[in-house]
């Protein structure tokens, strides 16, 4: 009985092709998409999962806040970390990373090979008690015990050693102002799972210049510049501790942070939180990569496509069984019970979901080489239980099969032979219903999909063409990674402006769109301390401002033979942006010559305003512009980039120049350089990528919506085609008859666009309020979308419609 069911079944496909290709088709592509993105969502959700007790682990986040205003950071002062260790019994221990200072590339020496690496952090010897990271060589709990000792991971061992052992072997790891000689104590496992601790190499903060300034920093209140984290104790609740950290603040710098007009609360954030949740106002420029709203937006997605392909099935299925009265007529006469008729048309309907769900897994295999390299990621079916997966995808498929077949198997078989022989084409006014129905809904996902990445685009354009205070077209980014291409910046400086093309040149600590990681308050003399406001701040060379096209807005440029000092100097002279002013409430006209104060160990620093500059955004638009000092140190080998404006004509030439050059002074340091407007765009990657992920499904969403619309409208022309014989007959015309087809469609979409702007709004509304500027949602974006999805479905369903309208009459009425 099976075997016939399923050759019927079998037979009936191939008797509709174009009706079977468009059911299998879309809701195997439906499925296929619905499977990419599930891996998708997996993997971001998979941060931190391997670690053992990550459910333990916390980083430790502060807040600072006055007069209502508030700032959130992932970073804390240097003793935080620690003193949760040792004061509070529920922590078990408690590690710091220290991200070297504004140092995107760290460049390593073995023999006369050299390597670069992106990251690389300091970090305490207790850190792989608090991260399970597993060894292949050394032992974790003693590898960054001595001072100079690094624990690199096996890619990195092998890229510089080859299959060799690594143990004790040294190498020179040079960043930004350190040079140090380090011995290899460990070796980390290949480790493909995802986290954001994801460096090539830890360096023993034991020992290290910038580790004794750490230990030594006795602050609660600044150099928040600190990766922080403890790891509970069993059992222990979180919110214990939280309440204890207000009371550990206020006994470690309650003075520092009265004086200075503040409030500081510190919270701790799970491990497995920190990839996806991390929307801090300000995170120095090194922002985390994940982003829960996009996870919405794409999960959104998948659902709507899955939802989209089965809501079609549904419509094609139910729309194409009315046309089978008179097969069920005859099957009733020829002795077929109900049920027997039951069994068939739900059989049919599981033999095009299993068959949906074989092709859907062959277009994942197909497409998932695509799928990675458009989401950068390295996505398989055996990085998931596939099986719980398929699982989903089959329950889902046999409930809309039900539902799907329903319709036949109930409805139409409880029809006498008689009736159904009769009129062997069956109209239902509850099955028209549900259609449109479900329609009405296709167009409501459909509306929300486009208006979303219209909103999407619109915003990335935005962040990208909006004015950033500053020119990044045509400037050189020449890094400065080692203490020796430091100590020649001067030399190069020289030998580089004798370079045709080369227009100006300067030097920085931290470039626009780079890391800037430090930070101190400072107050105006004569007000009190409690006025004190965060600044970020850098070191800069003579031209810096000119060379970036920075609006000069009051007062001059430092220069280096009357403005430079060093860091101990008590008296300095500095630069600010606009923004410092408004936070310190000083009129520009009285800027000039105003004294700012700052307190650090016990001392008191001077800094004098010389000139204010025009706000310019720093970091990207995801962060608001923070207050900023610059000024010249009497040490020029702190810069860690050199800067130039070159000509747009033969940039090219100038910079094979600019290597011939360096490598006459600096033969130890690879030369290496990069644009300025590459690395502003660099920091919107993660946004394009999403962007581009989001507009292939939408894409995707609105082709398989097409598709039904596509079947629907041909079985709407079929039904009606005795009617448009007879209009045609009483003198109707095409575009009348067109019009009559495309009408109920146009209905429909206007019923969703109702539904649907509120729906968009809401979604993209929230997912806006990630970036610190942004473009106004108006109702005109809605409208446009609804336009669009008018064009999208007469264009869908009006090809059909015209064929129907020119069709001969006399082929529809002469069986009348």
């Amino acid at each position: 009985m099976f075997r016939n069911y399923l050759a019927i079944a079998l037979r009936n496909l191939l008797k509709h092709k174009a009706f079977s290709m468009i059911n299998i088709g879309g809701l195997a592509v439906g499925m296929a998409c619905c499977v990419l993105l599930v891996l998708y969502i997996h993997d971001e959700f998979s941060y931190e999962q391997h670690f053992t007790d990550h459910e333990r682990i916390y980083r430790i986040y502060s807040v600072f806040s006055r007069d209502g205003n508030t700032e959130s950071f992932p970073r804390t002062s240097p003793p935080v970390a620690m003193a949760l260790a040792q004061e509070f019994p529920e922590v078990e221990t408690a590690a710091r990373l220290v991200p070297i200072p504004e140092v995107e590339q760290h460049l390593i020496r073995y023999e006369e090979n050299l390597f670069y690496e992106k990251m690389g952090y300091l970090a305490d010897s207790t850190f792989f008690d608090v991260f399970s990271f597993e060894f292949q060589e050394g032992n974790p709990q003693t590898a960054l015990d001595r001072p100079n000792t690094v624990v690199v991971t096996a890619e990195l061992a092998e890229k510089i050693f080859g299959k060799t052992e690594a143990l004790d072997k040294s190498i020179i790891i040079s960043s930004g102002q350190y040079t140090d000689t380090l011995f290899i104590s460990g070796v980390l496992k290949p480790n493909p799972k995802p986290s954001h601790v994801n460096a090539s190499f830890y360096m023993s903060m034991n020992g290290h210049p910038m580790g004794n300034f750490i230990n030594t920093t006795t602050t609660w209140a600044w150099q928040n510049f600190i990766i922080s984290y403890v790891k509970m104790k069993p059992n222990t609740s979180l919110n214990t501790v939280e309440e204890k950290i207000p009371a550990l603040i206020e006994r470690h710098s309650g003075t520092d942070l009265k004086n200075a007009g503040l409030q500081k609360e510190m919270y701790l954030q799970p491990l497995d939180k920190i990839h996806l949740h991390s929307d801090f106002q300000n995170s120095f420029g090194m922002a985390e990569a994940g982003n829960i709203e996009y996870i919405y937006i794409l999960g959104s997605i998948g659902i709507f496509i899955l939802l989209l392909a089965c809501i079609n099935f549904m419509n094609l299925t139910t729309a194409k069984a009315s046309q089978r009265a008179g097969e069920v007529g005859v099957r009733k006469s020829l002795g077929a019970t109900r049920q027997n008729l039951i069994r068939q048309f739900l059989g049919e309907s599981m033999t095009i979901v299993l068959l949906a769900l074989l092709l859907a897994l062959i277009l994942v295999q197909i497409t998932l080489p695509f799928f990675n390299d458009l989401t950068q990621k390295a996505l398989s079916l055996q990085s998931i239980n596939i099986s719980f997966i398929l699982g989903i995808m089959l329950l889902i498929g046999i409930v809309t099969a039900l539902v799907a077949g329903s319709y036949p198997a109930f409805f139409l078989s409880s029809f006498q032979p008689a009736i159904v022989l009769k009129d062997k084409r069956l109209s239902g006014g509850s099955s028209n219903f549900l259609r449109k129905s479900l329609v009405v809904f296709q167009f409501v996902i459909s509306i929300t999909l486009i208006s979303s990445i219209v909103i999407i685009q619109r915003q990335l354009n935005f962040i990208q063409s909006k004015p950033l205070g500053f020119d990044p077209e045509y400037k050189i980014m020449i890094p400065l990674r080692t203490h020796e291409a430091k100590q020649q910046y001067l030399q190069l400086k020289n030998l580089f402006a004798q370079i045709g093309g080369v227009e100006k040149i300067s030097a920085a600590r931290s470039l626009p769109s780079t890391p800037m990681l430090s930070d101190f308050a400072v107050y105006p003399k004569g007000s009190s301390q409690d006025r004190g406001i965060i600044h970020r701040n850098t070191v800069v060379d003579e031209n810096y401002f000119d060379l970036l096209d920075i609006k000069l807005l009051a007062g001059r440029t430092p220069v280096y033979e009357t403005d430079s000092f060093s860091y101990q100097h008590p008296h300095r002279k500095i630069m600010v942006n606009k923004a410092s002013l408004q936070t310190l409430n000083i009129p520009l006209e009285e800027a000039l010559g105003t004294h700012l104060l700052s307190e650090w160990q016990g001392q008191t620093f001077t800094h004098e305003i010389i000139g204010v500059v025009d706000d310019f955004h720093q970091f990207s638009l995801h962060e608001s512009i923070n207050p900023l000092i610059f000024w010249i140190p009497a040490n020029r080998g702190n810069y860690n980039f050199i800067i130039a404006s070159v000509s747009p004509q033969n940039y090219q030439h100038i910079i094979q120049q600019m290597e011939v050059k360096w490598k006459e002074l600096v033969q130890r340091t690879p030369f290496e350089a990069d644009f300025l407007s590459d690395s502003v765009k660099r920091q919107y990657q993660n946004d394009q990528r999403v962007s581009k992920i989001i507009f292939v499904f939408t894409s995707l969403a609105i082709i398989i919506s097409c598709l039904g619309l596509y079947g629907l409208s041909v079985y709407i022309a079929e039904r009606k085609v005795k009617e448009i014989g007879i209009r045609k007959v009483l003198g109707g015309s095409v575009s009348s008859i067109v019009g009559m087809l495309s009408k109920e469609f146009v209905i429909l979409v206007i019923i969703a666009l109702v539904i649907a702007a509120p729906v968009g709004y809401y979604a993209m509304n929230k997912w806006l309020q990630s970036f610190a500027y942004k473009i106004e949602l108006n109702v005109v974006v809605f409208i446009i979308t609804g336009i669009i999805s008018l064009i999208i479905a007469w264009l869908t369903v009006g090809f059909e419609s015209i064929k129907a309208a020119m069709a001969n009459p006399v082929k529809s009425l002469r069986n009348e």
